[in-house]
């Protein structure tokens, strides 16, 4: 393939900019929900690990009798 075929397909009859920015904007908008996805899970991972290590018990006040009347 010569280059004077390879500008004719890229420019694809005036409309090649419409065409190419539509891809790039695709291909950014994958790459960016991707990288998204990715920083959720390892946030929910991490949250996830937080919440299974043991936690000190949760002691309740107690009433005395001068406070319960």
């Amino acid at each position: 393939m010569n280059t004077p075929d390879l500008l004719s397909w890229l420019a694809m009859g005036g409309y090649g900019l419409y065409v190419w920015g539509s891809v790039g904007m695709c291909a950014a908008a994958l790459a960016a929900e991707l990288l998204s996805l990715r920083a959720q899970r390892r946030a929910l991972i991490a949250q996830l690990a937080a919440e299974e290590a043991p936690a000190a018990p949760v002691r309740q006040p107690v009433l005395t009798r001068q406070e319960a009347a």
